[in-house]
């Protein structure tokens, strides 16, 4: 072979990622997602293997959408049985590692993947329909946590009511998103469906309609270093603004889309949260059209408020979709399938 023949060769060989240096790899697999580190990278070679289980890998954690079907089912025979899906990313994981559908656990599942972190995470995003004990779990193996997303209803399910009891560990803790993500729609929930065991594990019987409040309290009192709230479908009254302005006064972002919030409870939390930069309202009900107050107030304090009303013809659809007492018919209906 020629000289240059040779060279070229020498080069390929240089470049094999495989020959990389592993702390190298595991900077680049960082960024790669949760997929790609269970279900693609740890099967190319043995190096990427191990890089894939380096804990800087794991730092950001973002759950995949779980989502156990069915949660309703249509006969009493049917309450006992286990869940036949788990959403497509899990179902692959199943499949990929031969586990039978029958034993997987999302509580196993969130504890295998917080434990390659080695207690370094720093942002986390739970899956929806997690469980009471994964959240505990987390708790307590991510001291580290900055950034919390919780995709929960806080009105009807167990793990919200005990947020609040959990919250205060995280003494790193800078911002926190609350989303809605209650997916049990009309025809689902229609009478003549039942509840399945798993669905039933759940719910908390009766409900918790201060979850809010009391996160924000222990966030207060715990998390010094918090500065960012993002709220999405739920509802921020008098009560809540208040609890905001008392025990958030170092907050400095505050966003909110497709809540029910009133008028005064923007004014509260602009004016009482001192140090608030910026306030933004997108999709949201409640209060009347014109917002020359807010203007007003926000050219005298320099903050940024930005809010988006929702049309009037979209408000009655939004209001039915987003509030509490959306959430509340739920809770109701579902009484009636347990026969409570």
């Amino acid at each position: 072979m020629s000289k240059d023949g040779d060279d070229v060769v020498l080069e390929q060989e240089r470049r094999r990622w495989e020959k990389m240096d592993v702390d190298c790899l595991a900077n680049a697999f960082s960024r790669a997602g949760m997929e790609s580190l269970l279900l693609a990278l740890p099967f190319v070679c043995k190096s990427w293997y191990k890089a894939s289980l380096n804990p800087i890998c794991w730092a950001c954690l973002s759950f995949p959408d779980y989502i156990p079907s069915p949660l309703l089912v249509n006969t009493v025979e049917e309450i006992e049985m286990g869940p036949q899906s788990f959403g497509s990313f899990y179902d692959k994981f199943v499949d990929e590692y031969g586990i039978d559908k029958s034993r997987f656990s999302i509580t196993a599942f969130v504890k295998l993947v917080v434990d390659r972190s080695k207690g370094k995470a720093t942002q986390l995003e739970l899956p929806m329909y997690s469980t009471e004990a994964a959240l505990r779990y987390v708790s307590d193996a991510c001291p580290l946590l900055k950034h919390l997303t919780f995709d929960d209803d806080l009105v009807i399910f167990k793990h919200s009511r005990i947020l609040p009891e959990v919250i205060g560990k995280w003494k790193f803790l800078e911002g926190l998103s609350l989303r809605h993500s209650f997916m049990v729609n009309d025809q689902q929930g229609r009478r003549g469906k039942y509840l399945s065991r798993y669905f039933r594990e759940l719910l908390a019987f009766p409900s918790c309609f201060d979850v809010f409040e009391r996160i924000v309290a222990q966030i207060g009192t715990h998390c010094k270093h918090f500065r960012q709230l993002t709220l999405m479908k739920t509802r921020l009254h008098r009560d809540e603004a208040l609890t905001i302005v008392n025990f958030l006064p170092h907050l400095q972002t505050m966003s909110v889309t497709g809540c029910i919030i009133e008028r005064d409870s923007i004014l509260t939390i602009v004016r009482g949260c001192k140090e608030l930069r910026v306030f933004c309202a997108k999709e949201c009900t409640g209060f009347e059209e014109g917002g020359e107050e807010l203007y007003k107030l926000a050219r005298q304090t320099g903050k940024l408020v930005c809010v988006d009303r929702v049309r009037r013809a979209e408000r009655l659809i939004l209001g039915v979709l987003s509030t509490t007492l959306m959430r509340e018919s739920v809770y109701n209906r579902l009484r009636i399938c347990l026969g409570q």
